[in-house]
């Protein structure tokens, strides 16, 4: 499975019920007003802010989204296929920052911080490392340690800088899911997410421990995997 369609099936069972958007448009008024995604991905909440929005800048530096969105046109949404740093640079004038599951990187989010103006808003979205998904590695035991703490420790940092490089003005947590109709569905797309998002690869004995795994999510017919998020709407001090 090549990388654009693994990114696009992870993204076709996670949070069915759009908890993510829906806490967007009610926390902040996207009416008539420029949103740019950072890290966007294959636009899973810019497109639908598009609706709403005067104009969304899908920001990714990984270019082969760039044919996703070639094949989604939108009058209104534009990809720019540019990191953060470099495209932000000299730029202001965003009503609306989206920083949604991002890596996490202190320049990133200080450039961010320098296009903003006092009317901006800052939409910070991130995962609970205690979830469901992000700990099947640990539980399957194939976890790369060196590289997850390091995360983890950037983003421990990050969660705590927060309230003193912006001032708050929404902070919740949020519960989503990943919600899988069949086992070999399951099995499927978070074996290639494994391999997408940690680079890590199966045997077959990893193969039947996610099996197992698996099992232990059935709920009723479904396979469901829990997510807690933070979710803060920010603006300049």
């Amino acid at each position: 499975m090549n990388f654009l369609k693994m990114f696009t099936e992870d993204c076709k069972y996670y949070d069915l019920d759009k908890i993510e958007l829906k806490n967007i448009l009610k926390y902040v008024d996207v009416k008539n007003k420029t949103i740019l995604d950072v890290g966007t991905g294959i636009g899973r909440l810019a497109f639908p802010l598009a609706k709403s929005a005067k104009k969304v800048i899908a920001l990714d530096k990984d270019k082969r989204f760039r044919p996703y969105f070639k094949k989604h046109k939108k009058t209104n949404l534009k990809f720019v296929n540019k990191n953060a740093e470099s495209y932000l640079k000299n730029k202001k004038g965003f009503d609306i920052v989206l920083l949604a599951w991002p890596t996490f990187d202190f320049k990133m989010i200080n450039s961010i911080k320098n296009s903003m103006n006092k009317e901006s808003k800052l939409i910070f979205i991130t995962c609970d490392n205690n979830s469901d998904y992000e700990t099947i590695p640990d539980k399957l035991g194939v976890l790369k340690k060196a590289a997850f703490n390091k995360d983890v420790k950037n983003k421990d940092k990050i969660l705590k800088k927060l309230p003193k490089m912006f001032k708050v003005i929404i902070k919740k947590k949020l519960k989503t899911d990943y919600e899988y109709p069949y086992k070999k569905t399951a099995f499927r797309i978070i074996k290639s997410g494994l391999k997408l998002w940690f680079g890590i690869k199966l045997n077959k004995i990893d193969e039947i421990k996610l099996i197992n795994l698996i099992n232990k999510h059935k709920r009723g017919s479904k396979m469901i995997f829990k997510e807690k998020l933070y979710f803060y709407v920010l603006k300049l001090k």
